[in-house]
Parts: C-alpha cells; structure tokens; sequence
C-alpha cells in the first residue's frame, strides 16, 4: 500500500476517535446543563421576590443610612471573575477575561486600585499573562484555599485588612469547588465580601460572570454587588401616577423596619451572589455543549474529506497497477 494511503487511514482513524471523544463530551455536557438550566429557572422567581422586597424597602430612612449601602473612602476595588475550570468552551472563557480586563482599566481611570480574584482557574491562566501590560504589574499571583477564605470571613474587624493585605494589588486564585452552587457557598462568599467592605478595606465589590441567555447565548457581565445600590420607588416621567402612589406606599413591619432591614439586605446578598453562580455554570455547560457539537460536526466533515481523498488516492494507485499490468503483457 503506497504511504500517502497509510497515511490518510491514519488521519482517518484520528478523527474518527477524536469525533467519539467530543461526541461523549457533548452528552455529558448536555446532561450537567439541563441540571444547571433548571437550578437557574427554578432561583430565579426567588430571586426576582427579593429584589422586590429590597425595592419596597427602598423607601425606609434606614435603608439609605445602611452600612451595606454607604459607601467608604477605600482605595481598593475587588474585582471577582467567575469562569470554568476546565476548557474546551469556546469562547466562554476569552469573553469573560476581555470583560475584567474592560473593569481593570475603569478602575484604574478612577485612581483605585484593582484586587482580581478568580473563581475558576481558565480566567486566572488568561488574566496572568494580559493584566502586566495594562499600565501596572501585580505584585503576585496566590491562590486562596478554604481555610484562607474561612479564616477573612470569621477573623476580627481589626485583622481582615491585615489578613487581606497579601492578596491586595495581586491577581489571585480562589480554590473551592462550586460544580454545584449551594446556598452555603452564596452566603460564605457574601460574608467574604461583607468583611472586606465593612472593615473599609475595599471600596466595591464587582462581579464579572457571564450571564445565561441560551445555549447558544450568553453574556459577559459586571455587575456591582457592594456598596448596594437597591432601586427607590419615586415615579418617573412618564410613568403611571398609581406607581408613584405604590411606591410611597406604608407597610407594616415586624418587629420594626431596621430588623427587617438588617436581615433583608446581607440575605439578599448571598442570595444574589448564589444566583450569579448559577447564571455562570450554565452559561458554562450550555458553552461546552455548543461547543462540542461543532467540534463533532467538524469531524465528520473532515472525515468525509479523508474519505474522498483515501478513495481516490486508492482508485489512483489501483489504475496504476492495472496499467502496469496492462502494460508488461503487451511486451511479452
């Protein structure tokens, strides 16, 4: 058999393992994403129905003294970026990296300085080499294990801004697993955040992640959980004076309005951070499933590519013989 045969067979017994590969890899993803799709659907109502307790409380004085809604003077912004762990997700990773690299230069138009903080190793891998040529350098890259992470939320008002001043300035890796978002997880990482801005050792607290639209849909997002910036009711131009009336509307609270406040807000938090975990593994999973499809779709077209060339290439060395053949029984 001639050696560019032996080589196309080659080629096409390559594509067709890796075509079973990405074929396997795409059901698995499928899987996870519908889990994923209904944990998102299923949160979101919940998720609406505190928003619209934070609105309605909007109104109360005490909400616009809070201490999650007042901003400090701090000159660190956090800067958290959710993204996957693995790859092979198209480009669900590079959009969520190009969208903190957008927040690292408005921050840095501000006179403040960044802290990144990954939540998935793709973005840390991308960020470290992109984020020297904007202007500054971090002075490291850390990782933040468990015991770290519970160590910030649980340590004295006095020691956070001592404990949090070696991954100040640096781009760091957050390492806890967050395959399934847990309402624990939600509420750990908001008093992650709670400490840092209520110890006044960070300014704001921004969340990149990717937004789920569809499966072939998503969209990187900032979102700016803290200082909390709940919506007032007042009546806008335009708007139906029964809405103006609603939002200046009186309700009844028990036991007073600054304990439901108190518990209201940092609930909200977590609940907010929780749902924003979500959003991303599903934009995650529905990015590797489309992904993957293509990848097989494009291993059948080339081992259909393969398969022409191999049968001509075969037809070819075929006539050869034959006129060879041919050829020698003429001369005798």
């Amino acid at each position: 058999m001639p050696a560019n045969l032996k080589e196309l067979r080659g080629k096409i017994r390559n594509v067709k393992s890796t075509q079973q590969i990405t074929k396997a890899m795409k059901l698995v993803s499928a899987a996870k994403f519908g889990r994923a799709q209904q944990a998102v659907t299923q949160s979101r109502p919940y998720y609406q129905g505190m928003a619209a307790i934070v609105q309605r409380l909007s109104s109360q004085p005490a909400v616009a003294t809070h201490h999650l809604i007042k901003s400090n003077t701090a000159k660190s912004v956090l800067l958290f970026v959710v993204s996957s762990q693995r790859g092979l997700c198209g480009g669900y990773n590079s959009n969520i990296s190009k969208e903190a690299l957008i927040q690292v230069k408005e921050v840095l138009k501000l006179g403040l300085q960044p802290t990144v903080v990954c939540l998935g190793r793709k973005a840390f891998q991308l960020l470290a080499p992109r984020l020297p040529g904007q202007g500054f350098s971090y002075s490291a890259r850390t990782t933040i294990d468990q015991d770290s992470l519970t160590q910030l939320c649980q340590s004295a008002p006095e020691q956070t801004a001592g404990l949090f001043s070696q991954y100040e300035g640096t781009l760091s890796l957050l390492n806890v697993p967050f395959d399934r978002p847990s309402i624990e997880l939600g509420r750990q990482l908001g008093e992650f955040f709670r400490a840092l801005f209520l110890t006044g050792t960070i300014s704001e607290v921004r969340v990149v992640y990717s937004k789920f639209v569809s499966a072939i849909a998503q969209t990187p997002a900032a979102m700016t959980v803290l200082p909390m910036s709940p919506p007032i009711q007042q009546g806008s131009a335009g708007a139906p004076a029964e809405n103006a009336r609603e939002g200046r509307a009186d309700y009844l609270f028990e036991p007073d309005p600054n304990a439901v406040i108190s518990a209201a807000l940092p609930r909200f938090l977590d609940i907010q951070v929780l749902q924003i975990l979500k959003e991303a593994l599903a934009s995650e999973h529905g990015a590797r499933m489309t992904a993957m499809d293509n990848a097989t779709r494009n291993a059948k077209d080339m081992e259909r590519k393969y398969q022409t060339r191999y049968q001509r290439a075969r037809q070819a060395a075929i006539t050869t013989e034959l006129v060879e053949i041919i050829s020698g029984a003429e001369a005798l």
